[in-house]
């Protein structure tokens, strides 16, 4: 069943044109920068989009000018788990890894502690309105929110055309409290 859902909505995705995509996400910017949870919290880890995900490049640069610390993950495919480093300028720290997802590079790795986080950003393939995430079925995302304390947000962008009636999930899957798209923010029950 997720298998058959990650390859609809994978498609579904990337069906939308770039310039519908940056449309969108500057919509899902200004929804995210209206959250309580946005302005109380000055530690956030932000992933860095990648192909047709929501856009969080203009989400990362309002972020430094208003002097909040920007956590980006670092992925290690080998323990399949991923590291965090405050990212300081999205301009110059960049680079893309293997698969083409934007990370720090060596030089510019800020190690930082979950432990300190207040508020999470994460990407998705499908969400319901549960909280429920269909990822990229490697576990990254789960993993590393497990160790996360259930007092930090966990909030997901995603397109309107990402929302399934149903996400089939497991015991290990760890819902959204919010999932923000371009029409609405979704409180999740």
């Amino acid at each position: 069943m997720k298998k058959k859902q990650r390859k609809e909505f994978s498609n579904k995705r990337d069906l939308i044109s770039l310039e519908d995509r940056i449309n969108k996400s500057n919509k899902i910017k200004e929804l995210f920068f209206s959250l309580k949870e946005v302005w109380k919290a000055q530690n956030i880890m932000v992933y860095l989009s990648f192909k047709s995900e929501v856009r969080t490049r203009e989400i990362i640069l309002d972020l430094l000018m208003r002097k909040k610390k920007v956590i980006v993950p670092i992925t290690d495919f080998k323990k399949t788990i991923i590291h965090l480093s405050e990212l300081k300028d999205f301009n110059k720290e960049l680079v893309s890894n293997k698969l083409g997802i934007f990370q720090p590079s060596k030089e510019f790795v800020r190690p930082f502690n979950k432990k300190d986080l207040d508020l999470i950003v994460v990407p998705g393939i499908a969400f319901d309105d549960k909280g429920n995430r269909l990822g990229f079925g490697k576990g990254f995302y789960d993993k590393f929110l497990k160790g996360v304390s259930k007092k930090v947000p966990v909030i997901a962008l995603a397109f309107s055309d990402q929302i399934s009636k149903k996400i089939s999930s497991e015991k290990h899957d760890i819902p959204m409290q919010k999932i923000v798209t371009e029409k609405e923010v979704i409180e999740c029950k």
